[in-house]
């Protein structure tokens, strides 16, 4: 016979409760222990991704700063066409200073150009400071104790460095690799640095290169201070492997091959930042011999190619060591809450059996339809038995709130509130959801009605409006005046005025024809011209203006009492048809415009623009008959008087023919033997005769196109005093001067007559006439030799 134990309620619960919790919580204190200690480790590591990122990013600023001055100095050197020839290079060459003394981090900023490529002057420029000993433009500025320097002319091979042939080759920005160097050629003084070329390019085409110098010894100090963890530190390797910056730094400036990894190569390192751009893996740090967590970002300049690599390593002791404090902390935290839960367990299962049973028979009461509210239950406990009987006790108020909101309904009470039981009150829900459509029923007849009157409204307004277009626009005053009287008195407005459209001197303006304002018209005179204050941009911008609130000043009449209110709502209406503005409604009311006001506004715009445009025909047809029966008189006496200056005319004609042949064929016999040229304002050569041009040695077809200064200057004192000279003629000083040619060994004397050709009271071109008196030079040399003969004769 089996004996049956009958254990009670709270009894039962304890014993299945308190033996599955503490297996349950007791192995899930384990798990979460050792995910929350690899969880510390996975933080720590990304902890250091972190750090890196975020340190190769300021890295990557300071040397992007360098990259975007050279590529601002580019965009100013690229615009040296504007500057003049004369002044371009020393102008470009105060810029490049000018971007050094801004920028006292930077080391240098220079310029290469290629030969021929800024002007066509390198052969005067050869051995000039500022250039090299081909004549090309290349200036570099440095930065010394004593200021800043332009670097002496270089006897070194040109454009065969890393600097100028990789931007030339790839059209691209570049980040030199890392060198040791100093412009004041002293023993001791290179530093680690760097460059930031851009190169020149104009329309396709390579012109050359523009730099600034970085000092690298920054980035050396920034590393050693970046210590995300206590034995962390921070190293920065170039494109081909040189150590810019690491915390032993003795091995800055040497090759990344002197530290060896087992887990990756460099070849490995360098292809997965290429394509990842970060990357991170664990290995014996071949500087310390401990096992480390190297992470590694790479560092990108522009457009680059040439791509740093900056990273941090972290001893996995390190790492480990915070997984190790968080795993001991959370396995005695757990323990802890073991012991306080089966406590709690026991307490909580001897206080629940007792109100079972009392909550038990008011559901019975409820579930056969008595929701009386003496069945409440007083709950007196902060617990689940608490809030079962608080849910039983909001189960018998909800379903009393129900009943009381579906009688309100059927009592025609749309506006009465109802709280749900819950999500799932199906029965609520549908008491609510049925409220909810009689009130949108409600609600769209009314707004419907609304809609209605409004657009009614507009309807018969716009009928009586087109009644009164047809009355006194014979008038144009009239006209409007009734136009604005009407406008008042339908919108219920106090003020309104009518601009049209009038136009004098072509000058188009828009005068105001009539103002109403408070029941009686207003005497004001206005013109308002396109574009000028809210009118005229209204008629400007072709569309309605409306302005809110708007200061007393806008009102331009008012009641003289300050008692009544100022109207501050402008609505300012241009008279358009097919695009074309033929006038401005001003309207001003104390009340906000509504859509429909400003619907009816716009559309009666509309039609007084068409009455006003055919008005304005009308009138205008009437002023050309006019004008045309005036014109017919004036125009036969007129056809008299032509037909005897057509005569005179043909005469004079016939004599400025004759002379124009005359002056050309005297032109034509002063080319033949006279050496003559054309030059325009800035000295190019337009035409030349081929006897000057043989006077000079060159073929005129060779000539033509060139500056004059080009063939007759030889150094850069004689091209200073012809720009001079030129200066004056093209003012309009008609100038002369001797010039001397040596031609195949023999000097030839030539007296020049520059002539400023004027048309329409402005120089347009300048003519020179040029004679050969290198006899008469060599005449007057033997007369003066004879004579000194003579004297010595004499005196002997």
């Amino acid at each position: 016979m089996k004996i049956k134990i009958k254990l009670k309620l709270y009894v039962k619960m304890l014993i299945l409760i308190l033996s599955t919790s503490v297996l349950i919580f007791g192995a899930s204190i384990l798990v979460i222990s050792l995910n929350i200690k690899g969880k510390a480790y996975e933080n720590s590591t990304e902890y250091a991704d972190m750090a890196s990122a975020h340190n190769s990013t300021i890295i990557q600023g300071y040397l992007q700063k360098f990259m975007n001055t050279s590529k601002g100095l580019s965009n100013i050197l690229l615009s040296y066409g504007a500057i003049n020839d004369s002044s371009r290079r020393s102008d470009l060459q105060r810029a490049v200073k000018s971007v050094l003394a801004k920028n006292e981090d930077f080391l240098a900023v220079w310029t290469i150009w290629e030969p021929y490529s800024i002007d066509e002057l390198d052969s005067i420029y050869i051995n000039v400071l500022g250039n090299t000993y081909e004549g090309n433009f290349s200036p570099t500025y440095y930065r010394t104790n004593a200021g800043i320097e332009l670097e002496s002319l270089s006897t070194g091979p040109l454009y065969q460095g890393n600097y100028y042939t990789i931007p030339k080759e790839t059209h691209r920005q570049t980040l030199l690799e890392p060198y040791y160097y100093s412009y004041e050629q002293e023993k001791g003084t290179e530093i680690l640095q760097t460059n930031m070329i851009v190169p020149l390019m104009e329309d396709g085409d390579f012109l050359g290169v523009v730099g600034t110098d970085a000092s690298l010894a920054n980035l050396q100090e920034f590393s050693e201070k970046i210590k995300p963890f206590e034995n962390s530190y921070a190293f920065l390797i170039a494109s081909n492997g040189t150590i810019v910056a690491h915390q032993n730094s003795g091995l800055v400036g040497k090759k990344f091959d002197t530290l060896t990894y087992q887990a990756k190569t460099k070849e490995e390192i360098i292809e997965e930042l290429r394509w990842k751009g970060q990357m991170s893996f664990t290995d014996i740090d071949p500087l310390t011999g401990e096992n480390s967590y190297f992470t590694m970002n790479q560092v990108v300049v522009g457009d680059a190619l040439e791509k740093w690599i900056f990273g941090i390593a972290v001893p996995v002791s390190e790492l480990n060591e915070v997984a190790n404090k968080s795993f001991t902390l959370s396995v005695v935290t757990g323990l802890v809450a073991l012991l306080i839960f089966t406590v709690f367990i026991y307490l909580i299962s001897r206080s629940i059996s007792r109100p079972v049973v009392e909550i038990t028979k008011v559901v019975q009461q409820i579930a056969l339809g008595n929701i009386d509210q003496k069945l409440r239950i007083k709950a007196n406990r902060n617990d689940e038995i608490s809030d079962m009987a608080n849910s039983v006790n909001r189960l018998i108020d909800g379903l009393n709130r129900t009943a009381e909101f579906a009688k309100e309904i059927g009592e025609g009470n749309l506006d009465s509130e109802h709280q749900l039981l819950g999500k799932n009150d199906h029965l609520g829900r549908s008491l609510v959801d049925m409220r909810e459509s009689l009130k949108k029923a409600r609600k769209f007849e009314r707004r419907k009605r609304e809609e209605d009157e409004k657009q009614s409204w507009v309807t018969q307004g716009l009928a009586r409006f087109g009644e009164i277009m047809r009355e006194d626009n014979d008038d144009m005053a009239r006209f409007s005046l009734n136009i604005a009287k009407n406008l008042c008195e339908y919108m219920q407005i106090p003020q309104s005025a009518i601009f049209i459209k009038e136009e004098e001197e072509n000058k188009v303006y828009y005068e105001l024809k009539a103002l109403y304002a408070y029941g009686s018209q207003k005497l004001y005179d206005k013109k308002v011209y396109e574009g000028e204050e809210v009118v005229g941009r209204s008629i400007s911008e072709k569309k309605t203006i409306y302005l809110k609130d708007t200061p007393e000043r806008f009102a331009t009449i008012t009641t003289g009492n300050t008692n009544d209110p100022v109207p501050n709502q402008l609505l300012i209406v241009p008279m358009l048809m097919n695009d074309v503005p033929f006038g401005v409604m001003e309207l001003m009311a104390e009340k906000p415009f509504e859509p429909h006001h400003i619907e009816f506004a716009e559309n009666v715009a509309v039609i007084i623009a068409s009455t006003v445009s055919s008005v304005k025909t009308n009138i205008r047809t009437a002023q050309l008959l006019k004008q045309s029966e005036d014109l017919k008189d004036v125009l036969s006496q007129q056809e008299e008087e032509m037909r005897q200056n057509l005569e005179e005319m043909e005469a004079t004609q016939e004599e400025a023919k004759k002379r124009e042949n005359e002056l050309s064929a005297i032109r034509d016999s002063l080319r033949k033997i006279t050496m003559m040229a054309e030059y325009d304002l800035e000295g190019r050569i337009i035409r030349i005769n081929k006897l000057l041009a043989n006077a000079y040695g060159h073929a005129p077809e060779h000539m033509v196109g060139k500056f004059q200064d080009a063939f007759v200057t030889q150094d850069n004192s004689s091209r200073r005093n012809f720009l001079k000279f030129w200066q004056e003629v093209a003012g309009g000083v008609t100038k002369k001067r001797i010039h001397e040619i040596v031609k195949r060994g023999e000097t030839i004397y030539l007296n020049e007559t520059y002539i400023p050709i004027v048309e329409d009271d402005r120089v347009d071109r300048v003519l020179n006439i040029t004679i050969d008196i290198t006899n008469k030079v060599k005449l007057d040399k033997e007369i003066t030799q004879l004579m000194n003969k003579v004297g010595e004769l004499k005196n002997s």
